[in-house]
């Protein structure tokens, strides 16, 4: 468990690149974005989570969970490079499933959560984030650009949710 004035960066890889969002405490949202990198590379991928790292010096890096039978081979490889090189460095790291979101956020409402209902809570926690709300996809459509900051930020209420 770690100290709630702890500052904590979630990483998020996706297809797009590396979304990010920073907390100084489970009520302060520092910066989020998205890190685009294209063509789609894991080298450029761990630089670029590198280089966030190096800027805003976390004490706690949250990083997407993910499960072999359900994840494309290179993201799964991406992450566990990146957690190796993060655990080199001596930061805490934490790691959480879809699922373990999804568990999270079923507790603030009845249903089960898809990323758009998971945003619009998002929302509601920390309205700045409203800027880059996306619509409720439809299932022909592919992911929106900005859901991997959700994701990110759903990483950091997942972290307190679990580990407080």
């Amino acid at each position: 468990m770690t100290d709630k004035k702890s500052t904590i960066l979630a990483l998020y890889p996706n297809t797009y690149g590396v979304a990010y969002a920073l907390f100084d405490s489970p009520k302060k949202l520092v910066s989020y974005g998205l890190g685009q990198i294209r063509p789609v590379n894991s080298k450029k991928s761990r630089e670029r989570i590198q280089r966030y790292i190096d800027y805003y010096k976390p004490d706690v890096i949250l990083l997407r969970g993910l499960s072999e039978n359900r994840t494309h081979k290179r993201t799964l490889q991406l992450i566990n490079q990146i957690a190796h090189e993060v655990s080199t460095q001596g930061l805490q790291i934490y790691s959480y499933t879809r699922e373990q979101i999804k568990h999270v956020f079923n507790e603030f409402e009845s249903r089960p959560q898809s990323k758009y209902q998971i945003s619009q809570k998002i929302i509601e926690w920390y309205p700045q984030m409203e800027n880059i709300s996306f619509p409720i996809p439809k299932r022909w459509m592919s992911e929106n650009f900005n859901a991997g900051i959700f994701d990110a930020v759903s990483l950091a209420v997942t972290f307190w949710y679990l580990e407080k």
